[in-house]
C-alpha cells in the first residue's frame, strides 16, 4: 500500500512526518521516504486539526483516490522500524483506531497522543516483553483496556477510572482512582514490566473486576509461563471466553497439558467454534488427547 506525506527535514538525512494520506485506512510508514530516513511522527500528525504545512515538503502528488489519514479514517498503524519520536496529540481523536505497532527504535512518546482513541485495544510493540521501552509512559495516557502484544508474549491492563475529590475549603483535591488498571501500570523497573508486581495486583483484581477481564490477564500471563493462575484457571469455566481467543488452539492445548481443560470442555468448545480449520484442530486434540489417555494391560483382554 502507498502513502504520500508532508514532511519536514529534521537534518541532512532524517525527516519528520506531518500529514499522511492514503486510500486506505490501514497504513503503513515506511523506512524511508525521498532517500530520508522517518525518524519523527509530528504533532497532529494523524488528527483533523491544521497543521502548518508551509515548512513541510509533498513526497509526491496526492492522488484523486487518496484522503487524509485522521480521525475516523485510521484504523490501524504500522510505524517504521526507524522512529524514534511520536508527537503531542499525534492520533488525536483517532476514534477507530483499533491497533498501532511500534518499534523498538522509539524513545519518547508527546502529551496525550491517544487522546480519544477509546477504541484501540491492541499496541503491537517490535521487541520482547523483556525488553527497555517506553511502555510505562505510553500507558499513562491509556486508562481504558489495552493488550500489548510484544514479539514473544503479551500482557493486558484492564481500565481504570480517575477522578479529583475536593477534601478541604481552600480547594485542596486528591486523586481518587478506582480499578487495579491503575496500579498494575506502575509495576516497571527500569524501564522493564515489573511481573512480580504485576501478578501482585491479581488477588484485588479478582475482587474488582468482570470475569471476562480477570480471565484475560489471567490466560496471558499463564501462557507466558507463570504457574501461578493455575488455581485460578482450573477453578473456573473457560469455555465462555476462550472461543473469542484467535490463538485459542495454542490456548486449548497447554491448558489441557496443565489440566486446566477436560476432554467435557473440549467438546463445548468443539461445539462453539463456527471457523471450519479452528474446529478441526480442536478435534484433532481430542483424539490425541483420547489417545494419550488410553492404555492397555493384559488385564484388559
Amino acid at each position: 500500500m502507498e502513502i504520500c506525506v508532508y514532511y519536514e527535514k529534521i537534518n541532512e538525512d532524517s525527516i519528520r512526518i506531518n500529514k499522511v494520506y492514503s486510500s486506505s485506512s490501514t497504513i503503513e510508514i515506511p523506512e524511508l521516504i525521498d532517500g530520508y530516513i522517518v525518524r519523527e511522527i509530528g504533532n497532529y500528525c494523524f488528527s483533523k486539526k491544521e497543521v502548518d504545512l508551509s515548512n513541510s515538503i509533498l513526497s509526491h502528488e496526492i492522488r484523486s483516490s487518496y484522503h487524509e489519514c485522521s480521525g475516523s479514517d485510521v484504523e490501524s498503524v504500522r510505524l517504521s522500524k526507524t522512529l524514534t519520536k511520536i508527537g503531542d496529540y499525534a492520533f488525536y481523536n483517532c476514534r477507530m483506531l483499533k491497533e498501532v505497532f511500534l518499534p523498538s527504535s522509539l524513545m519518547s512518546i508527546g502529551s496525550d497522543a491517544f487522546m480519544n482513541c477509546l477504541r484501540l485495544n491492541h499496541i503491537h510493540y517490535g521487541c520482547s516483553i523483556f525488553s527497555v521501552t517506553i511502555l510505562k509512559q505510553i500507558l499513562t495516557q491509556i486508562t481504558w483496556d489495552i493488550e500489548v502484544d510484544f514479539i514473544d508474549g503479551s500482557i493486558f491492563y484492564p481500565e481504570y477510572n480517575g477522578s479529583y475529590d475536593e477534601v478541604g475549603p481552600a480547594h485542596i483535591f486528591a486523586l481518587n482512582i478506582e480499578g487495579e488498571g491503575f496500579r498494575m501500570r506502575q509495576c516497571f523497573k527500569d524501564g522493564k514490566i515489573d511481573f512480580d508486581g504485576y501478578d501482585a495486583c491479581f488477588e484485588k483484581l479478582c475482587a474488582e473486576e468482570s470475569e471476562s477481564c480477570i480471565f484475560h490477564v489471567a490466560i496471558l500471563r499463564f501462557m507466558m509461563g507463570s504457574e501461578r493462575y493455575i488455581p485460578y484457571l482450573k477453578a473456573h469455566d473457560l469455555t465462555s471466553y476462550l472461543h473469542t481467543y484467535k490463538d485459542i488452539c495454542v490456548m486449548v492445548e497447554k491448558l489441557l497439558e496443565k489440566e486446566c481443560l477436560n476432554q467435557s470442555d473440549l467438546d463445548v468448545l468443539i461445539s462453539m467454534e463456527k471457523n471450519l480449520e479452528t474446529r478441526t484442530l480442536l478435534m484433532e486434540l481430542k483424539n490425541k488427547m483420547v489417545t494419550s489417555s488410553s492404555t492397555y494391560s493384559f488385564e484388559d483382554f
